[in-house]
């Protein structure tokens, strides 16, 4: 498969779109779809604050 032209904008354009929805799901979702982008740190954060 090949990546867009811009993958980095696809995947913060996708990250945006998780913060919008705002579920421990969405941002999971993003953690598996992308493990090791920098942004996985900022979901996890995310999450914790959704499971307090």
């Amino acid at each position: 498969m090949q990546k867009p032209p811009d993958y980095e904008a696809a995947i913060r354009s996708e990250f945006e779109q998780v913060k919008a929805e705002n579920t421990v799901e969405a941002y999971e979702r993003f953690i598996r779809r992308h493990p090791d982008h920098s942004l996985v740190e900022e979901a996890r954060a995310a999450i914790a604050r959704l499971k307090k």
